[in-house]
């Protein structure tokens, strides 16, 4: 099955929903196989995601800076942690591991890890896949940012192509299954 890169928040948001989401897709993750890589930490939408994963069996590959390898921050149930000297350490090593990138509600951290990746795969750096999960809405402002880049000719037709954006983790699902049969 696929490794899916997630970049998400330290933080739960005001929503309810970016909290469930996580937690569905968590579930998700695990009954269908998919391993999540993600940074390591026990609190917000990422110690919401990792929990899930593992109270459902699933496979967790937590990669967090020493900086941030304090007991308040770093997710202990993760059998597999990875402590990496710095940020640029921890991003390289996500990327060695990940078929794909899925960014989740987030704040400055979430959005300069997906855009690292999505300028990555225009370098062609990668062939992976770029996706984010767009619950209430909350990136609208960002497909809505990118869209006129788009129009005023600063991204190609094939550039904007590289972020997928889906609604519901449904669509997330069957884009992962679909990733790991590609493989």
């Amino acid at each position: 099955m696929a490794r899916i890169c997630v970049f998400c928040g330290s933080r739960s948001g005001n929503l309810g929903e970016f909290a469930a989401a996580a937690e569905l897709l968590g579930v998700c993750f695990a009954k269908s196989g998919h391993t999540l890589v993600y940074g390591g930490g026990s609190t917000g939408i990422m110690g919401i995601l990792a929990d899930a994963v593992l109270r459902n069996g699933g496979n967790v590959i937590g990669i967090i800076p020493r900086h941030l390898a304090r007991p308040d921050l770093m997710h202990h149930g993760v059998a597999d942690m990875r402590i990496t000297v710095d940020m640029h350490e921890r991003k390289a090593l996500m990327h060695s591991l990940a078929d794909a990138y899925l960014a989740l509600p987030g704040g400055y951290g979430t959005l300069e890890e997906l855009f690292e990746a999505v300028t990555w795969a225009q370098l062609e750096i990668h062939t992976r896949q770029v996706a984010v999960l767009n619950i209430c809405g909350l990136f609208n402002g960002l497909v809505t940012m990118l869209d006129q880049m788009t129009e005023q000719g600063f991204l190609s037709l094939n550039c904007r192509r590289h972020l997928q954006v889906f609604t519901s983790t449904t669509q997330v699902l069957d884009w992962a299954t679909s990733l790991a049969t590609a493989r």
